[in-house]
């Protein structure tokens, strides 16, 4: 017999919040490996924050990808904050190609793992919140 119920909100939002990721993670990839990158950003702002900032923001996306499908497991929160880790250690390793004009620095790939670690916790908290409030997930 066939379930005639309409999807769950979760259901609609995985594309959307996917597409969002997958957009996001692009941009940053581009961003980091611009040569010469231009002054986008004023000189007062550090640069180890806006790694920590950047690395929040994709972690709190990689949460809501497996959120919008199911409840995040703390396998899940581990596995997707080694994801953001390793992936800004080669983004560091890759910013060290001579034609890119770029640096590699320790305290830009610490950055990157403090601010995964508190976007898999921010994401974790959003996706219990919504779902306690009915939502289903983000």
């Amino acid at each position: 017999m066939a379930d005639n119920s309409p999807p769950s909100r979760s259901t609609w939002a995985v594309v959307p919040v996917r597409l969002v990721l997958a957009g996001y993670w692009v941009s940053m990839c581009v961003a980091t490996h611009v040569p010469n990158p231009p002054a986008v950003v004023p000189v007062q702002v550090s640069d180890t924050w806006l790694h920590l900032v950047a690395y929040l923001g994709l972690a709190v996306l990689l949460v809501q990808g497996i959120a919008v499908v199911r409840p995040v497991s703390r396998r899940d929160a581990v596995l997707l904050w080694a994801v953001a880790v390793v992936y800004g250690a080669l983004d560091e390793v890759t910013q060290m190609v001579p034609a890119l004009h770029r640096t590699a620095e320790w305290k830009d790939w610490a950055a990157d793992v403090a601010g995964a670690a508190i976007g898999v916790l921010v994401g974790i908290l959003v996706s219990r919140v919504w779902s306690a409030q009915g939502g289903g997930g983000p």
